[in-house]
């Protein structure tokens, strides 16, 4: 499919894109880069968590649960079948 068309298939669309940590917001901003040529409805995001250290200029429309890390903490995400959990380190 050539872009031209991928942009017609977009068409009054909405698009959803999920991201599973949000942490600085660099690769949600990035994930949405490619949309913005399209002439889309509407674009939502969700997030499964927001670390709220945000450097860049995205909010998310619905968010799992909102933590107050520090920068040295991890956020780990298992989507193993049967065994969905996320675990600060």
């Amino acid at each position: 499919m050539s872009p031209l068309q991928e942009k017609e298939v977009l068409k009054d669309q909405t698009v959803i894109v999920v991201d599973d940590v949000l942490n600085s917001g660099k690769t949600l901003m990035y994930s949405l880069r490619p949309f913005l040529e399209a002439d889309m409805r509407k674009i939502r995001t969700v997030l499964l968590v927001d670390r709220d250290h945000k450097r860049y200029p995205v909010e998310a429309d619905f968010v799992g649960i909102t933590l107050s890390t520090t920068l040295q903490d991890h956020i780990r995400v298992d989507f193993s079948k049967g065994k969905e959990a996320v675990y600060l380190e």
